[in-house]
């Protein structure tokens, strides 16, 4: 099976700015008619989920453990980064990138650790808007701390409590969306399989955890923030939780939706067997 990741094209500083340009927007007054799931309610899926939802989307989420508060996020400690420069030390979009890279062995995708970094910024100012308390200096600005390894001060932290505090952060976002009617969130709900119509994902079956109940959701768009999968691997620091269950049964997904489709250079036509 080949791997595509859907990389748009082009010079690696302009290839994901291009692709967003030219994507179709939706007017926010038709927001409203469009049904979004969101699977997981970690940093990732607590954060998309709220801020779909404060954009006028109708958002539906599940969460796997008995609250979102629960999600493994919280284990993350040492901080976060992001290419803001308030050091004044020499950092840059560019040089976030470099450094991810090279701490992983070279071994990432770029394309996509290049969107992250032009992203960092933006994500950090999110988190603050959200009220994540970071660390601050005497005048009141955030403060950075060089961590992991960096050749720059980019960090930013709240103690060594940093995934906590960015979880309740989204958590509290996530509960304010959900006490404006615009998300709604089911507990104990793990995903069982994803609904995919003409190669789109447009929804998902989920089994309730408490009563053994089998239900089906569909929606407009599903997006899995499932987290991380260490527990493939023999040692692990990962919750037992992580162990790539949601990942791998989207994984079996497309492959049975490529091995009956054979597609040419123009479109998708069934498989003669």
């Amino acid at each position: 099976m080949a791997l595509d990741s859907k990389i748009p094209s082009g010079p690696i500083e302009k290839k994901w700015y291009d692709h967003k340009f030219n994507l179709k927007l939706v007017n926010p007054s038709n927001r409203r008619k469009y049904h979004i799931i969101v699977v997981g309610t970690g940093l990732a899926g607590g954060a998309a989920a709220a801020t779909l939802g404060e954009m006028g989307y109708n958002v539906t989420a599940f969460c796997y453990q008995d609250s979102a508060r629960r999600a493994h996020s919280i284990a993350a400690q040492g901080g976060i980064n992001a290419a803001k420069n308030y050091r004044n030390d020499g950092d840059s979009v560019y040089r976030l990138f470099y450094d991810t890279v090279k701490g992983g062995d070279y071994r990432a995708r770029e394309a996509n650790v290049y969107r992250l970094a032009e992203l960092s910024n933006n994500i950090i100012d999110q988190c603050v808007a959200q009220g994540v308390p970071f660390a601050r200096e005497y005048g009141g600005y955030l403060d950075n701390r060089s961590f992991g390894g960096a050749q720059v001060s980019r960090t930013f932290y709240a103690r060594g409590q940093t995934g906590q505090q960015l979880l309740l952060g989204a958590y509290s976002s996530l509960s304010r969306q959900v006490a404006e009617g615009t998300v709604t969130v089911h507990g104990r709900h793990e995903m069982l399989d994803v609904v995919v119509v003409d190669g789109k994902s447009r929804g998902i079956i989920v089994r309730d955890m408490v009563t053994g109940e089998i239900k089906s959701f569909a929606a407009d768009a599903v997006v899995l923030a499932t987290g991380g999968y260490g527990n493939v691997y023999y040692l692990s620091t990962n919750a037992k939780g992580c162990n790539t269950t949601a990942i791998w049964r989207a994984h079996k997904k497309v492959h049975f939706w490529k091995s009956m489709f054979c597609a040419d250079s123009s479109n998708m036509y069934p498989c003669k067997w």
